[in-house]
């Protein structure tokens, strides 16, 4: 696999601004969704109640919000569609007894970030073996995004496909996705301590890579 070297053109200062938290990524706001289980399209045209937990029905109201987060984590669109449907397979059994919308979001939240935890995990392995298909991250910018942004949201991910998976998944919610840092912890299912330290980890390992500035 051929290794393309961090682009020294980019803005030094988008970087820092990246490293240090000032701004966020623009990424496409969420992918196209996989069909949904009984085969219908997630047309949105039709509000779903809250308390209807009916696969189709939970689906239909939060398949776009999963599809979206697994493609922030994983920077993949191709690995996309298998999370989206290994979670709302889970959901069937998982949320029979969630009661409000916050809850039933936050469920999804938590099962998408472990099911990427996986994948990531997965994906190592098969590089080990030279089994990983080559990563393409076209389809990631937001369109308006300019070219120099472009440029960077390519090297971060390309970065972030060297970071261990307990260091990137944290960075990226709260970097990407513009999580706090108490709800980082929650979705990972550590302390925000443990958070914080994986976050700067990450964070000093991509300011290498993307060549940061150090004092970011």
């Amino acid at each position: 696999m051929v290794r393309t070297r961090p682009n020294t053109r980019l803005h030094a200062a988008a970087r820092a601004d990246l490293m240090a938290g000032a701004s966020r990524l623009r990424l496409v706001s969420a992918p196209v969704p996989a069909p949904s289980p009984d085969g219908a399209g997630v047309s949105g045209a039709h509000p779903v109640p809250v308390l209807d937990t009916s696969l189709e029905a939970l689906y239909e109201q939060y398949a776009v919000y999963v599809g979206a987060l697994a493609s922030r984590i994983l920077g993949r669109a191709a690995e996309v569609e298998d999370v989206v449907q290994d979670v709302f397979a889970s959901a069937v059994r998982g949320l029979r007894r969630r009661e409000d919308e916050r809850e039933i979001k936050g469920w999804f939240a938590k099962v998408t970030v472990r099911r990427c935890l996986r994948q990531l995990r997965l994906r190592r392995v098969w590089s080990l073996m030279d089994l990983a298909a080559e990563p393409s991250y076209d389809r990631l910018p937001d369109p308006r995004a300019g070219v120099e942004e472009r440029q960077l949201i390519v090297e971060v991910y390309r970065a972030l496909d060297r970071l261990p998976a307990r260091q990137r998944i944290p960075w990226t919610l709260h970097h990407v996705e513009g999580e706090r840092l108490e709800q980082v912890a929650e979705l990972c299912g550590c302390s925000l301590a443990t958070v914080k330290r994986r976050i700067a980890e990450a964070r000093a390992r991509l300011r290498s890579h993307l060549g940061a500035p150090d004092h970011a």
